[in-house]
């Protein structure tokens, strides 16, 4: 008697058509406007293609903001952001998926406790591939791609090659 071991199927996943995820277009298609000029598009900053996403904060009292465009969201479905990253200096940088509600408020704060973020460690100083997974909270009507360096912190790091999908659980 033989056993056929049969691999769980992935999930199926819908890729989002996040523009400009690779930063050929330099900041085209993202949202900088709480940034305080701490995102730029350099060549050195890249990972494939010329260009790549390099944050620079050197602020202790204020951090990076940008967001890609928004897409629609379902309540109870999972999204999932893949990214690659590398620290040059220092620490306190994340990626997050950021839900709304149809206020345009966040769903995701740190009061709630219910953050879904992916923190670039001090050690990650050779590019590698990162994923987050999160599930749209009731109410929520779209999702964002977000890189944000934390306010306390003092850190350079680059960014390159989003992808953000929708799963079918």
């Amino acid at each position: 008697l033989v056993l056929a071991v049969i691999p769980a199927a992935p999930a199926a996943e819908k890729k989002l058509p996040l523009p400009n995820a690779g930063f050929e277009d330099k900041l085209a298609a993202w949202n900088n406007a709480n940034d305080h000029g701490m995102s730029a598009v350099l060549p050195e900053a890249a990972r494939s293609g010329k260009l790549g996403l390099r944050v620079t904060d050197a602020s202790d009292t204020l951090g990076s903001s940008l967001a890609a465009k928004r897409f629609p969201a379902t309540p109870g479905k999972s999204y999932e952001v893949r990214f690659q990253a590398r620290i040059v200096k220092g620490e306190g940088i994340a990626v997050y998926v950021r839900f709304y509600n149809a206020k345009g408020e966040f769903l995701n704060r740190p009061e709630l406790k219910n953050q879904i973020n992916v923190a670039v460690r001090r050690t990650d100083t050779e590019w590698k591939e990162f994923t987050k997974r999160g599930v749209a909270p009731a109410g929520a009507v779209q999702v964002e791609v977000w890189v944000h360096s934390f306010t306390k912190n003092v850190v350079t790091a680059d960014f390159d090659d989003f992808v953000l999908v929708e799963l079918a659980d």
